[in-house]
C-alpha cells in the first residue's frame, strides 16, 4: 500500500496515542494518552486530534489570522490557542514537539556495532533472563520486554549488562514505533544506530510501517534517524 502524508500523520498518531478518527463536523480524539490534544503536521497535511475529556470547538482565530505555514520548530498556533482556552498558565511549558520519521522500505543495514548484539528471538529471550536489569525499567517493565510480549527489541551488551536497547513502546496492527535507550557511558559508540537498524529489520517482519519519533531537543536520538537516512516524516505536537 501506497501510504499518503495524511495517512502517515493519522497512523504514528493512532500508533502511538490511540485515534478515534473525527465523525461528522467533529474533530479526532485520541483515546489511551493523559494529553489534552496532538497536533501532527508536515509539509503537505496536518491533523489535531484533541485528548480523553477535551471538547471542540477551537477556539476561533484572531480576525485576520491566515492558515499558519508548516513551521516545525514553532509551536502550532492552534495549540497555543486551544491551551489558552482551557485556561493553561503557560502554553510553551504546556506544548512539546518533535520531528518524526518514517523507515524506508529497503530498511537500513544495521551498521558495525563494538559490542554483541542480541534480538527477539527464542535465543535471545532466553540469554536476555540471565542479564542484569537496568536501572530505568521497572521489573515488570523489564519482564514484559524480555519476554517479547511488548514486541520486537534488540540490545547491545557489555557483558551481562545491556547499554543500548530497541524495543517497541507503541505499536498497533499496521505500524510500530521504535524506542531507543542508551546507557550515559555508552552514548556516542554508535550504538544506537545498529540496534536501531537491528530492530527495525525484526519489526518489519510484523508491521508495514515503521516510525522514528523524538524530541526538538534530543539531538543524539535526531543524529540516530539521520546515520540511518530515514525519512522525514513531520512533526508531532502535544499539549499536556
Amino acid at each position: 500500500m501506497e501510504w499518503d502524508d495524511a495517512a502517515l500523520l493519522a497512523l504514528e498518531v493512532d500508533t502511538i496515542y490511540g485515534l478515534e478518527p473525527a465523525a461528522a463536523g467533529g474533530l479526532a480524539t485520541v483515546t489511551d494518552k493523559p494529553v489534552k490534544a496532538v497536533w501532527a503536521w508536515s509539509p503537505r497535511s496536518r491533523l489535531l486530534a484533541l485528548g480523553p475529556g477535551v471538547t471542540g470547538p477551537l477556539p476561533p482565530p484572531a480576525a485576520g489570522d491566515q492558515e499558519q505555514p508548516y513551521a516545525p520548530e514553532e509551536a502550532p498556533l492552534e495549540l497555543v490557542r486551544l491551551a489558552r482556552a482551557l485556561g493553561v498558565a503557560d502554553p510553551d511549558a504546556a506544548i512539546e514537539g518533535g520531528p518524526s520519521f518514517v523507515f524506508p522500505r529497503q530498511l537500513p543495514t544495521p551498521p558495525p556495532a563494538e559490542l554483541p548484539v542480541i534480538v527477539s528471538d527464542a535465543d535471545g529471550r532466553r540469554a536476555a533472563g540471565r542479564l542484569e536489569r537496568p536501572g530505568n525499567w521497572e521489573p515488570d517493565e523489564w519482564a514484559e520486554l524480555i519476554s517479547g510480549a511488548a514486541g520486537e527489541w534488540a540490545m547491545a551488551l557489555d557483558g551481562p549488562a545491556p547499554v543500548s536497547i530497541c524495543h517497541t513502546p507503541e505499536a498497533n496492527a499496521t505500524a510500530a514505533e521504535a524506542g531507543i535507550w542508551t546507557r550515559a557511558d555508552f552514548r556516542g559508540r554508535r550504538l544506537a544506530p545498529a540496534v536501531v537498524a537491528t530492530w527495525a529489520r525484526r519489526a518489519a517482519r510484523h508491521k508495514e510501517v515503521l516510525f522514528y519519533s523524538t524530541t526538538a531537543g534530543n539531538h543524539a536520538s535526531r543524529s540516530v534517524a539521520r546515520a540511518l537516512g530515514l525519512t522525514p516524516l513531520g512533526w508531532l505536537w502535544t499539549l499536556r
